[in-house]
Formats: C-alpha cells, sequence, structure tokens
C-alpha cells in the first residue's frame, strides 16, 4: 500500500475550523496504545501542538466575544483580496506576447515579491508594509509600469482596502480581548506551521521506518484529513456549479 498524506487545504478552513482540527488530531492521537508512544520526535510534536493549540484557542475565544474584532477581521480579509488581486493580475501579464508588457510584469513582480506573505503578518505590520508598496507602485520608479498595464485600480483597491482597515483598528479598544484578537494571524500562522511539519514527519518515518506506531498515527491523521477536505468541497461545490456555463 502507497502511503501518502491525504490532501487538505488548510488556508481554506476558517480559524475556527483550523482549531478544531488541531483539537480532533491530538485526541485521535491520544488512542494510539501509550506502550508505542516512544518516539521522542513525535512526542515532542504533540506536545508543542498541545501547547499552541490551548493558547489558539484562548485568542478564538476572545475574538468570538467582541463584535469589534469581527469588523477588523473582515477589513483585514478584504485587504488579503486586493493583494491576491494586484498579484494574479501581475502573472496574466506574465504570459503577454507585447516584450513590453512582459517586462513591466517582471518588474513589479520583482518589487511585489519583497512583500510577500503579507497577510500573515501581524495587523500592524501588515498595515505599514501595504502603505510602503503601494508608495513604490506610486513612485516614478513603478507608476508607468502600472499604468502600462492598466492595473492602477488594482492599486487603488489595496490602498483604499488598507485606509478602511486602519480607523477599525486604531479605534479599538485596548483590551486583553483585542490583544489576542491581534495576535490571532500570528498564532494561526505558527500552529498550521507546526501541524504541517508534524504531519510531513509522520508520513516520512511511515515511509522509513517499520515501527508501527507512524502508519497507526498517519491513518488517524489521514481520515481527520479527509472529513475536513470533503467539507471544504462540499462548501465549494455549489459555487463550482453556478460557474458551469449553461447547456
Amino acid at each position: 500500500m502507497k502511503l501518502k498524506l491525504e490532501p487538505l487545504r488548510t488556508p481554506g478552513l476558517s480559524n475556527m475550523e483550523a482549531g478544531q482540527l488541531i483539537i480532533r488530531h491530538l485526541t485521535d492521537l491520544d488512542t494510539i496504545d501509550p506502550a508505542l508512544k516512544t518516539d521522542a520526535p513525535l512526542n515532542t510534536y504533540t506536545n508543542d501542538l498541545g501547547q499552541q493549540s490551548s493558547e489558539y484557542q484562548k485568542g478564538l475565544a476572545q475574538v468570538q466575544m467582541n463584535e469589534e474584532t469581527q469588523k477588523i477581521v473582515l477589513a483585514d480579509a478584504n485587504r488579503d483580496k486586493a493583494n491576491s488581486a494586484f498579484g494574479a493580475g501581475l502573472k496574466l501579464y506574465a504570459l503577454s506576447d507585447i516584450p513590453e508588457e512582459v517586462e513591466a510584469s517582471r518588474s513589479l513582480n520583482i518589487l511585489f515579491g519583497t512583500y510577500k506573505n503579507l497577510s500573515t503578518l501581524s495587523y500592524e505590520a501588515e498595515t505599514l508594509a501595504i502603505d510602503k508598496l503601494v508608495g513604490e507602485l506610486l513612485s516614478p520608479a513603478y507608476s508607468s509600469k502600472v499604468s502600462l498595464l492598466q492595473m492602477d485600480r488594482y492599486v487603488s483597491r489595496m490602498q483604499n482596502a488598507n485606509e478602511a482597515f486602519k480607523p477599525l483598528f486604531s479605534g479599538r479598544m485596548v483590551t486583553t480581548a483585542m490583544t489576542e484578537t491581534y495576535d490571532m494571524k500570528i498564532l494561526r500562522t505558527a500552529l498550521l506551521n507546526k501541524y504541517s511539519d508534524f504531519a510531513k514527519y509522520v508520513l516520512a518515518m511511515a515511509k522509513a521506518t517499520d515501527n508501527p506506531l507512524f502508519p497507526n498515527a498517519l491513518n488517524l491523521l489521514n481520515t481527520a484529513r479527509k472529513y475536513y477536505a470533503d467539507m471544504l468541497a462540499k462548501r465549494t461545490a455549489p459555487k463550482a456549479e453556478k460557474a458551469k456555463p449553461e447547456a
């Protein structure tokens, strides 16, 4: 039997679902015979995931208790979409049959690449980074290239989304709830990165050793991953059906 890790698009999970996924894994792994759990790295991974999951749940609870934080989360999601739209536009022009457009896309993509992973930054850091990116795109060095590709509206979209976010975040109440919300992006990124490393480790060891611990752990991981993958597939299926052209 070929050993593999069930595919799961974790960015598609909501904050609540991401937390539930880790709890499900930790609960399932607890059912393995303790006598088999002699692998130090695996035990370290599960302990770390348990601690990070606990902190994540505290932050998640704080977010849910404060209505204002939801407005901040939505405004931040709009910024992330605007940034993604700009990047997607650059990729399209990279395939242009007009050399000038290809060169402009290449130059802008180099600049945009220095601001990669904006969505994983803390709220304040992302705000500052978008301000700087937009400032450079509007500068004489890059504005003509933006205009050549007719991407001025994408730059404006990033700028407007960032400006809309600022008053929501700066006007927040300085409470524990808001402090936890400020860290939710960092908490989620750290938790899912640790989880990704853990899942890859289990898969690698299942392939490399005959220790029954790892096939058991891999099977438990895959069962939960498939459940969440199927849930995401059902969620996006109606949209895919609507997108199909009529006969």
